[in-house]
């Protein structure tokens, strides 16, 4: 009850977690994060409404929102290239270089799995952020998966976030209180539903099988997320300031495992779709 703090709601094989107080909630164990804090209130919980209707509602029931989305042409766009390498770790690896094998690794499977597969780069080039998302238009992408490596100040930080777009009026994950840019609509928005499907089925091929800390499918207003054509999702795949998961980057089977993870789960959302579409 609200005594202790936890919120927890068990239907069939679904089980929901709530922190009270916090954002952070666990849905099959799986670390997703609200936009608002759930509350007591007279003894009773109280959810906002966009959490329930864009974040809770669509994972208990995903063939309406997945019903009309197509999934058959995907752009993978590895962050930063050319003279912008990104975060680097204290070996000397840079997130340029990376995220560009693994982006090639992703789509190696995605083809062979049937996938029209572009990459927004596919070489150690500079390409602007409004570019890649312009890119996505002209190809007519179905999904957009920005790949990227994290840094924060502190060597300890480590694991995985995925990341959608800030649903208007909320703050990111990462913020208390919303900014001015919160109160905006971007194009990217018109897609909250399904990048929140998206989301979680990359969030939880990701965090299955790489079995790192699980830091949370987030909110954020990255640029390619904000101007997205189509359903988007950003995904920091591990710490480079960590010197963990730094090393770990250095291995080619690690870098393998992480393409196949986000194949995996791209595939795991088009089931979903396929099986969403045969309910009718």
């Amino acid at each position: 009850g609200p005594r202790d703090g936890r919120l927890e709601l068990v239907r069939q094989d679904t089980r929901l977690a709530f922190e009270t107080e916090g954002r952070p909630f666990r849905y099959n164990d799986l670390l997703l994060w609200l936009n608002v804090p759930i509350t007591a209130s007279r003894g009773r919980w109280m959810m906002a409404e966009a959490d329930y209707q864009k974040v809770i509602q669509p994972l208990l029931n995903r063939a309406p929102a997945l019903r009309g989305q197509r999934c058959r042409v995907i752009v993978l766009d590895p962050g930063h290239g050319g003279q912008d390498r990104g975060a680097r770790g204290a070996r000397g690896v840079e997130e340029k270089g990376v995220v560009l094998d693994i982006a090639r690794r992703a789509r190696v499977h995605l083809a062979n799995a049937g996938f029209k597969v572009y990459l927004t780069r596919d070489g150690d080039r500079f390409v602007p952020l409004d570019e890649r998302v312009r890119k996505a238009a002209e190809w007519q992408a179905d999904l957009f998966i920005s790949i990227h490596l994290n840094a924060a100040a502190s060597q300890t930080a480590k694991g995985l976030e995925t990341y959608t777009l800030a649903l208007p009026g909320y703050p990111p994950t990462s913020a208390e209180s919303d900014t001015a840019l919160a109160r905006v609509a971007y194009p990217g928005n018109r897609f909250d539903i399904v990048n929140g499907l998206l989301g979680y089925y990359l969030h939880k091929a990701l965090v299955d099988k790489l079995r790192p800390e699980d830091r949370g499918l987030r909110r954020s207003r990255f640029v390619v997320l904000r101007e997205a054509p189509c359903p988007a999702v950003l995904v920091e795949c591990g710490f480079l300031s960590c010197a963990e998961e730094e090393a770990r980057m250095l291995d080619s089977a690690h870098r393998e495992a992480v393409g196949l993870a986000l194949a995996k789960g791209l595939l795991d959302f088009n089931a979903a779709i396929l099986q969403a579409q045969a309910e009718k």
